[in-house]
């Protein structure tokens, strides 16, 4: 983490064998309590700087025979940084310069992150996922400057934004688990307020809560993000710049591929702010049954100290002071004490345990009917059935609106009721993924079209395609096939 530090982040610097050895040196210099029990140096070591190339120089010229063997020591760990591959040793002509390695550099940018501060930090995140939303949605084919185009760049990193904020949400209730776990297993009251008030509200609370609870709440973007996403994926012309500039810088092989990729992208964004509501009501579940239950441990620690008992020991104190003082001699206090009986007789005795009686078998009971539950039950039934149509529902639908031999583009088929825009949005689906049923291949063919006009209707606007059905012969000769 030292040698990280000192060499490996900020302005790129290329330091030598020797330099990093001497910062090995100095956190052996400056971290006592790593060495080991045989290597106690004694006095502390002495400051050393790197002269030349080949040496080390110490400052004052002190040579001491501790000092020396430290020397040796960081020689060796530096030559065991190389082995294990933690640090590799370049050669530039005469110079020999050491780097590290991708692998080991973000390990330990990683543990340094973790090292600094393990707070999660939003930022403005769902800002900026709007704003990057808004810049890619103005694109058009018009547009021909290469700086304006390169915004569509903007849609992968809002993509890796959202998946930043999930992992950032996840790591809220894993610690808020954590502190859980932490307050429940103190053993005195004192002991459980410190760590509720240290962990939960003085590293969680006031860090993470406060950046998601705030200005950057997801439900205040949630629903404008989602409209973005929807109106991009479905405008063919912003999702053909898309496409364009993802094959341009690379990140897909193909326009068509592109098209995949860009899709997935506003796929993503859309599912996680519309499922992200579920992960926010357990973090205000735990959140409340953590704050319950430090609020259960403060009343009863208020209740036993504000009680009879305590009421009761205090004014013996003062009664005990007043005696003492002589100024009272025959000092009294009314009091009604409840008269003193006896604990043992004859109806304060406990039951005697009767013989156990033997198990008997009897008819189980029917279950009790409950009428809503059998009407509910039946409406989630029939919804299921209805929400995702068959696809011989979907091909009665395309038979109703495409005669034997004919074609017809999407943006012309009109839906009258619910059950046609669900066989519509199913048919769509199978458009764009090209995985029709078979039930429904051997009668249509079904081929997106975005270069053509989308459908636009009341019920939805999506990309075009197009429904070819096979003439009957044809759907004959493919059945005795």
């Amino acid at each position: 983490m030292d040698l990280y530090d000192r060499f490996f982040t900020g302005a790129p610097a290329f330091p030598t064998p020797q330099e990093v050895t001497h910062g090995i040196y100095e956190v052996m210099r400056s971290n006592p309590t790593l060495w080991n029990e045989g290597d106690d140096f004694g006095d502390p070591l002495p400051d050393v700087i790197s002269a030349g190339r080949r040496r080390i120089k110490r400052v004052g010229g002190s040579r001491t025979e501790t000092a020396d063997k430290a020397l040796l020591i960081a020689r060796q760990i530096y030559a065991r940084l190389i082995a294990w591959g933690w640090l590799e040793e370049e050669e530039y002509g005469l110079r020999v310069t050491v780097d590290m390695s991708m692998g080991p550099l973000l390990v330990i940018q990683r543990l340094a992150s973790l090292n600094k501060d393990v707070s999660q930090r939003f930022g403005g995140l769902i800002v900026t996922v709007r704003l990057n939303l808004e810049a890619v949605e103005k694109l058009s084919p018009d547009i021909l400057d290469r700086k304006q185009r390169e915004v569509a760049l903007a849609l992968r990193e809002a993509r890796n934004q959202v998946d930043q904020f999930t992992r950032s949400l996840r790591a809220i209730l894993s610690d808020l688990k954590r502190i859980r776990r932490t307050v429940m297993e103190s053993k005195t009251v004192g002991d459980r307020l410190e760590a509720f008030f240290e962990e939960f509200v003085g590293q969680l609370l006031l860090k993470d809560f406060e950046s998601i609870l705030t200005f950057n709440h997801p439900y205040r973007f949630r629903d404008a993000i989602i409209d973005l996403a929807r109106r991009i994926v479905h405008t063919p012309a912003t999702m053909q710049v898309l496409s364009e500039e993802y094959v341009a810088a690379s990140i897909s092989p193909s326009i068509s591929e592109a098209a995949l990729d860009v899709e997935g992208d506003l796929l993503a964004i859309e599912s996680t702010f519309g499922q992200i509501g579920e992960m926010f009501e357990r973090i205000e579940s735990f959140r409340r049954q953590l704050e319950a239950r430090v609020r259960n441990t403060i009343k009863y620690a208020e209740r036993g100290a504000q009680g009879l008992i305590g009421r009761a020991a205090d004014l013996v104190r003062r009664l005990d002071r007043i005696h003492a003082s002589g100024r009272f001699p025959n000092a009294a206090v009314e009091w009604s004490l409840e008269p003193l009986r006896s604990p043992w007789s004859e109806f304060h005795q406990a039951p005697s345990r009767e013989p156990r009686k033997p198990l008997e078998a009897q008819a189980l009971g029917e279950r009790p009917a409950d009428p809503l539950y059998e009407i509910r039950k039946q409406l989630r039934l029939q919804y299921i059935a209805r929400i995702a149509p068959s696809p011989a529902q979907v091909r009665s639908f395309l038979e109703k609106q495409v005669p034997p031999g004919g074609t017809r583009e999407a943006r012309f088929v009109s839906l009258d009721t619910v059950d046609d825009f669900l066989a519509f949005d199913a048919a769509r689906r199978f458009a764009l993924t090209k995985d029709v049923p078979a039930e429904i291949a051997r009668a249509f063919e079904l081929e997106g079209a975005p270069d053509l006009p989308p459908h636009d209707s009341e019920w939805l606007r999506c990309a075009n395609f197009i429904i070819r059905r096979q003439a009957p012969t044809l759907t004959r000769r493919s059945h005795a096939q």
